[in-house]
């Protein structure tokens, strides 16, 4: 080890940098915005690296040469070695074992370099976000695939930093039932830690966990659901990712080769269980007395406490599990209402020209029809809200519902998908979800309210109602300012 220090020494002398991996920590790298927030999640005594700001790339073109990888947001022992190896399988997407990127660090070991660095724009974590984009795409190309898939556990710590990076970056968050990642972590290493010590420990990477799935877009998965019905999670997840199902997944053994027995500890599960190559059933729940009470609150955030979300093999949410146009963004901007998701449960071949559909109720006969991009199963639409003013011109001061669908014809006849938001764990989004309203002024003197929302299954509707806040002679006298201006 003294030579190999003598010589990275002698390279920084020479050219300013050093490569050093970073000492053991679960804290986060560190940013502008999170500072030590939530230091008091750190285990006491632990090493720690220096706050590092960090911002996304100015030219995320030029700067990164992987533009969508896709993070596994987890805590420890909560499948995430079974989901990397069922994700791997998939002919477009390579999942290597725990990278643990965030833990490697560039330094200047020169004032000159810093200074020449400066000059290009380029701070210390701008470089480290190189060499974490570099080490990705180098496993990336190797592979030959698509799209790489990263799950260290830790990464939880630092999902804003990873945010940063990779703008474009998707995100999966997988959920186990606390009270049984407690229990697989005392079981991985009893000699280590006690089982409340292994609680304790487990429950910041819960916490960071939760966090993450708070503040990030994403889709969240369910070790009880993958374990019980992997065929139905995974085809959830590959919907999110826009990639095909392949049955093949299921059985990753046949894919995996030689990975199977290079498990090593420390960088994923490497117990007999997970090298069958077939998913094996999860063993049976905790009741609610058994969870340790320090786990009570997480388990309750994530509906394991009174067993909602508990139970292996529970049907899905309804509508999560049937064909429809899964939304992950709607912008409410600029006199227009876009949406963007994937396709869930319907695949998209390629020279079918699908469409956006708004259908008023009570009136299935009458239709706004707009154009939809996809790009795999991935969709981008957007339509004005004034068409929707307009076309209810007749009765302005009574609200309509428009119910959004994306279309396309087959020759079986129209495919049909409602538009709506089934495959995360948000609850209640009618309430919880409000988009901002739009104003649209029509030539009758009256101003509508257009706004995207939520219905109580899930779905996304448009609503128009009449600007009460505006009379009709308002509305008129900035009509008529308007043309003689």
């Amino acid at each position: 080890m003294g030579l190999l220090r003598k010589l990275n020494k002698r390279m920084g002398s020479a050219v300013g940098y050093e490569v050093r991996r970073v000492g053991r920590s679960d804290a986060p790298a560190g940013a502008r915005t999170t500072g030590t927030a939530h230091a008091a999640d750190d285990a006491a005594g632990r090493a720690r690296s220096p706050q590092v700001a960090f911002r996304p790339p100015e030219d995320p073109k030029a700067d990164r040469l992987v533009r969508r990888p896709v993070f596994v947001v987890c805590p420890v022992r909560s499948g995430s070695t079974l989901l990397r190896l069922l994700l791997g399988a998939h002919s477009r997407l390579y999942a290597p074992h725990e990278l643990h990127v965030r833990r490697l660090e560039v330094r200047c070991s020169a004032r000159l370099a810093e200074r020449s660095m400066g000059v290009l724009g380029l701070e210390r974590g701008d470089l480290e976000h190189l060499l974490w984009d570099r080490v990705l795409h180098r496993e990336l190309v190797k592979s030959g695939k698509d799209f790489i898939v990263e799950k260290t556990p830790s990464n939880a710590f630092a999902y804003q930093r990873l945010a940063a990076c990779w703008p474009e970056a998707r995100f999966l968050f997988l959920l186990r039932h606390p009270a049984s990642i407690a229990r697989s972590w005392y079981e991985a290493d009893p000699e280590k830690r006690t089982p409340e010590e292994a609680a304790l420990d487990a429950l910041r990477y819960m916490r960071a966990t939760e966090r993450a799935r708070r503040a990030l877009p994403g889709h969240t998965v369910r070790y009880e659901e993958l374990t019980a019905d992997p065929e139905s999670a995974l085809k959830g997840i590959c919907a999110f990712l826009g990639v095909d199902f392949e049955p093949e997944m299921l059985e990753y053994g046949t894919r995996a080769g030689d990975e199977l027995r290079d498990l090593q500890k420390g960088l994923g599960d490497w117990k007999e269980k997970i090298r069958s190559g077939r998913v094996q059933r999860g063993r049976e729940l905790p009741t609610g007395d058994e969870i340790p009470e320090p786990l009570r609150e997480i388990s309750a955030a994530w509906g394991y406490l009174d067993g909602r979300a508990a139970e292996a093999g529970a049907p899905a949410e309804a509508g999560a599990s049937a064909a429809h146009a899964e939304i992950d963004k709607v912008w409410t901007r600029d006199g227009r209402i876009r949406i963007t998701g994937a396709l869930h449960g319907e695949s998209a071949p390629p020279d079918v020209r699908w469409r956006l559909l708004l259908v008023p109720r009570g009136d299935k006969k009458r239709r706004l029809i707009y154009p939809a991009t996809l790009d795999g199963t991935r969709f981008d639409a957007s339509f004005p809200v004034s068409d929707l003013a307009r076309d209810d011109v007749s009765e302005p001061s009574k609200p309509s519902q428009w119910d959004i669908h994306l279309v396309t014809d087959t020759d079986d006849g129209e495919v049909r998908l409602r538009a709506g938001r089934h495959l995360d764990d948000l609850k209640d989004k009618k309430r919880t979800l409000v988009f901002p309203a739009q104003r649209a002024l029509l030539d009758g003197g009256h101003a509508v309210l257009v706004k995207p929302y939520y219905t109580v299954k899930d779905n996304l509707s448009v609503e128009c109602a009449a600007d009460e806040a505006r009379t009709p002679a308002e509305a008129g006298m900035t009509a008529k300012a308007r043309s003689t201006s």
